[in-house]
């Protein structure tokens, strides 16, 4: 089955997680049946459950978004596809497989070398300019900017595609995504409005996200001043105590509502206090560019009655059939650090 592998050699967020709900919604009006399989950082182990996790089978969320993660339980609700949770990625990939899928998604996937793919996707936010092009701890590479070259495509996050990021595509297609603001959700009620339903209301704004400044900027582009702003740390669980924060947070700043993403909205079910949803995407420049881009590089899907896939392999020492091995990227002992 054909694997569409979306990742970065960069810490902190870099829009994978939306890239993997855009990939689902593109490639189900495609006519495929998408998988998305993911590690699910952050979630709660649960004996009961087995591995791995179903989060979703194509209707909306089956678990707590403990059990399965917060960028899980995103995916979960804004897709109608296949979700599963595991640490072994092609575990949950022929389990897609036995439920029906015909294409994975695999989420954070461009360091697990356990699983052949077809379809590399290589994720940078423009603005950071690869940092200072070390490794960690030194720096903020997962592995050395050599590794780049094992991607088929490279996708940037920002207004403007910086030129260190054009050199390191070396005639890869490369696209732009622009971050876009969307509208106004109540994620209790899903309702929406356009974002002048809070011209001249007073409320406070949060997140727990890897880059709170693209929220504040996103705030920023549409005139929205919030009374106060709290960055949280990243998949930050919103237990009692932040809920509690959260609240008297509204009652000192005479705030009438509380504003905040998606992906922090879907732990915080149990928050007494209004809370608004800023929707938000990274929308590609020339999305049908891109989709053809990808899909170019999968095998015909099979017919009604047609055989199972065939055996496809990328790079690597030839195994045994439907054992691909790693490239010489995962072997120990061949890693050396890149040059800035």
């Amino acid at each position: 089955m054909p694997v569409i592998s979306v990742g970065n050699v960069t810490v902190g967020g870099s829009g994978k997680t939306p890239m993997c709900i855009f990939l689902a919604r593109a490639l189900s009006e495609r006519g495929w049946t998408p998988a998305v399989v993911t590690r699910g950082y952050g979630r709660r182990r649960a004996l009961a459950l087995p591995d791995p996790v179903l989060a979703s089978a194509g209707d909306g969320p089956l678990v707590p978004w403990e059990l399965s993660g917060d960028e899980p339980a995103l995916i979960a609700q804004e897709t109608g596809a296949l979700v599963l949770c595991s640490a072994d990625r092609l575990k949950g990939a022929r389990e897609a497989a036995r439920l029906g899928a015909d294409v994975v998604i695999l989420d954070d996937g461009y360091q697990h070398l356990g699983i052949r793919r077809d379809v590399d996707i290589l994720m940078f936010v423009s603005d950071d300019h690869l940092g200072n092009g070390c490794v960690l701890p030194a720096g903020p590479l997962r592995e050395p900017l050599s590794a780049c070259a094992d991607a088929h495509l490279v996708c940037a996050v920002g207004r403007h595609v910086h030129p260190s990021l054009e050199r390191l595509a070396k005639g890869k297609p490369l696209f732009r995504l622009r971050p876009t603001p969307l509208r106004l959700k109540d994620p209790r009620s899903g309702a929406s409005w356009g974002f002048s339903a809070l011209e001249g209301v007073r409320f406070s704004a949060f997140c727990g996200i890897a880059r709170p400044e693209s929220f504040k900027k996103a705030m920023a582009g549409l005139g929205l001043v919030p009374a106060a702003f709290k960055a949280f740390p990243d998949h930050c669980p919103y237990g009692p105590a932040e809920r509690d924060f959260l609240e008297k947070l509204l009652k000192f700043t005479g705030s009438k509502a509380l504003l905040s993403t998606a992906k922090d909205a879907v732990k915080l079910k149990e928050l007494k206090a209004p809370l608004l949803v800023l929707e938000a995407a990274p929308v590609p420049d020339e999305p049908e560019s891109l989709m053809d881009a990808i899909t170019d590089r999968l095998p015909p899907r099979p017919g009604p009655g047609a055989a199972a896939w065939p055996s496809r392999r990328a790079g690597g020492r030839p195994g045994p059939e439907g054992t691909p091995k790693p490239t010489a990227r995962g072997k120990p002992g061949t890693w050396k650090p890149g040059k800035p």
